[in-house]
């Protein structure tokens, strides 16, 4: 479909619709704020849109676009700094006293980002690649340019500190954590 994508604009389309949410949901998750994250995404699209004719044959895209997410966000944190921001909606939602699942939901949230927040970003960045976006350890090199090897290390090690970081706040699991 990328061989497609380069020569017909409805074929880029298809793309954009099948990778819109999950580009989307790994920037919203880097950024903690909706209407940046939406920024953000667009600006994706548009690189992707522009660099597409560069991806070379062979390379995943799914990787290829998530290391221009990656690129796009680190931009915007070295031009913008960096600010940890609830939605509006979200704190609207607490504050409304919309329902206690809202409530619940928004305080996991909180304390997952919070946990990953005490991360160094390497790590929170593996953690979030591999596990909440679902990339292979292939399709992580891609969008690292790393090699495969490094990705799973990084995994690993990233695993590891999540693990002694729920151990000392005296913690078996994120159910316990976040419940």
């Amino acid at each position: 479909m990328v061989e497609e994508a380069r020569r017909s604009p409805d074929a880029f389309a298809r793309l954009y619709d099948e990778y819109l949410p999950a580009v989307y949901g790994y920037v919203v998750r880097r950024v903690n704020n909706r209407e940046i994250a939406e920024d953000i995404t667009s600006q994706v699209w548009e690189k992707a849109l522009r660099s597409l004719k560069g991806l070379r044959e062979g390379a995943s895209f799914k990787g290829w676009l998530f290391r221009v997410a990656g690129n796009t966000i680190t931009d915007y944190y070295r031009t913008k700094g960096r600010r940890q921001a609830v939605s509006i909606e979200e704190a609207g939602e607490v504050a409304n006293g919309k329902s206690a699942v809202a409530v619940a939901e928004l305080e996991s949230k909180v304390s997952v980002r919070a946990l990953l927040a005490e991360l160094p970003e390497g790590h929170r960045e593996a953690l979030t690649l591999h596990y909440l976006e679902g990339l292979s350890v292939e399709q992580m090199a891609e969008a690292l340019g790393s090699t495969p090897n490094a990705c799973y290390m990084k995994v690993y090690r990233a695993t590891k500190a999540l693990a002694d970081a729920l151990d000392k706040k005296g913690i078996r699991s994120m159910e316990e954590y976040i419940g």
